[in-house]
């Protein structure tokens, strides 16, 4: 079963590694937190989180201060994870203290065998994407997905995160560009990310068919079994009836004044 440790240590090296492929990505690690800083528009590419856990109110408040110094140079918004198996009871008013408010919350989650689908593939066309209309079809889908403006996701609109060792996947219902996922090699896992579906196309089986095609050829291409990532709740009871385990919550905090 994955620990704490090892769910923070994965969700820091897999920003490392997608911030690090961005034109301007600068990582920045010491002093207990990880900022992978991507200096764009889209606050997931701005990412700071704890790598140590912190021991009473007065070590939550210097690490958003640490945050804060690592993160004076961006222009853009960004966003901090911080890992609850590692936070004293009240670290939440800290945060409020400290002008921040939670957008969403995360699970560390890991596989080494899936279960069987629960039901019949849906009719999907499921494709790598290897160019960047492709990878601009992926940044669509989950800027929809999170409620976000596409404009946003310029950043991934290329082909900047999918070198070689890296495998993203969009499905086509009817020729429209409904779900996605990738495979990223990540602490000798494969690690899932940019799962997302069209708002308006939940509920036919499109993410588990587009994650599985990602997870299948994600084991080929590295040689590995164990698949990680950290799952929105949204997502979570889907990766759950895959076979995936939980581990460590993580809450992504985000500035209330974010300009």
């Amino acid at each position: 079963m994955i620990n704490a440790d090892e769910s923070v240590r994965l969700l820091i090296d897999a920003w490392k590694l997608m911030v690090g492929r961005l034109p301007d990505g600068r990582i920045h690690h010491a002093d207990g937190v990880a900022s992978c800083i991507g200096h764009v528009p889209l606050p997931f590419f701005n990412f700071s989180m704890n790598d140590r856990p912190l021991s009473d109110a007065e070590d939550v408040r210097r690490f958003f201060g640490t945050v804060d110094c690592a993160t004076a140079s961006c222009a853009h918004p960004t966003m901090i994870a911080l890992c609850e198996d590692w936070a004293p009871s009240d670290w939440e008013q800290v945060a409020t203290d400290h002008g921040l408010a939670t957008m969403m919350q995360m699970t560390g989650m890991e596989t080494d065998q899936l279960l069987p689908p629960r039901r019949p593939s849906p009719a999907l066309e499921i494709r790598r994407v290897t160019d960047d209309a492709s990878a601009r079809d992926l940044a669509t889908i989950n800027a929809h997905a999170y409620a976000m403006p596409p404009d946003l996701f310029e950043c991934i609109c290329n082909m900047h995160l999918w070198h070689d060792d890296s495998l993203a996947f969009v499905g086509y219902a009817d020729g429209r560009a409904v779900t996605s996922a990738a495979a990223l090699p990540v602490d000798g896992t494969v690690y899932i990310a940019l799962v997302a579906t069209m708002p308006d196309a939940h509920g036919k089986g499109y993410a588990e068919a587009v994650m599985r095609q990602a997870i299948a050829a994600g084991q080929q291409a590295m040689g590995v079994t164990r698949t990680t990532l950290h799952a929105t709740d949204m997502g979570r009871p889907v990766y759950q009836a895959m076979g995936f385990a939980p581990s460590a919550r993580f809450k992504v905090l985000v500035r209330t004044d974010a300009h």
